[in-house]
């Protein structure tokens, strides 16, 4: 049902999932622009929004990445990137556990290092006062290619892609929200019952 319905928008399952660049070594997935919130996300101390991709065979949803929103004012809101499919497809990342610096070119637009913690195939990225600009740079962004490393990958938005991630996302995993970044960030520090920023 799934391979149909990209079929009808004029995206083959292949272009809507992780793929490679041959010739530029890099490791490619067309992600949703907007943050979702689940069922099975659901936590009693934090609040998960995620940002998914399809599986080749067009069957399953991938998690690419998280903005998690503890509960706690005391613990900083962080993002996570998760590699494992990245690696599935060929992505030369070694999982290891330890400080990386990740570097995020931004829409095309330059680029901006971000000092994270790699836990074996997730990356983690503190959203702490001194990183806020560059993390909402990032989490604003349609297209982010992220090096660490020898490792290159890029997330890519399609807007035809985006109704139909809606529909499966609701029937799949049963969304409970739709988020932009910016409302999304307002959703959180309205979670934490904090300010502005």
């Amino acid at each position: 049902m799934i391979g149909v319905a990209l079929s009808c928008l004029g995206i083959s399952p292949s272009a809507a999932q992780a793929q490679t660049a041959p010739q530029q070594k890099e490791f490619a997935a067309t992600v949703t622009s907007y943050w979702v919130t689940t069922k099975t996300g659901a936590r009693k101390d934090q609040k998960i929004y995620g940002r998914f991709a399809l599986h080749a065979d067009a069957a399953r949803l991938l998690n690419q990445m998280n903005f998690i929103c503890p509960k706690s004012r005391r613990t900083y809101a962080h993002l996570t990137i998760y590699l494992d499919d990245m690696i599935a497809l060929g992505a030369p990342y070694k999982p290891f556990r330890g400080k990386i610096e990740g570097q995020l070119a931004i829409d095309g637009n330059g680029a901006v290092t971000l000092s994270g913690e790699s836990i074996d195939t997730e990356l983690f990225f503190d959203r702490t006062p001194a990183s806020v600009n560059e993390i909402d740079r990032v989490m604003n962004a349609r297209r982010i290619q992220l090096r660490v490393g020898e490792t290159k990958v890029a997330y890519d938005t399609n807007p035809k892609f985006e109704e139909l991630m809606r529909e499966l996302l609701t029937e799949s995993a049963g969304a409970t929200g739709f988020f932009d970044t910016e409302a999304m960030l307002a959703d959180c520090r309205k979670y934490r019952g904090e300010g502005t920023r």
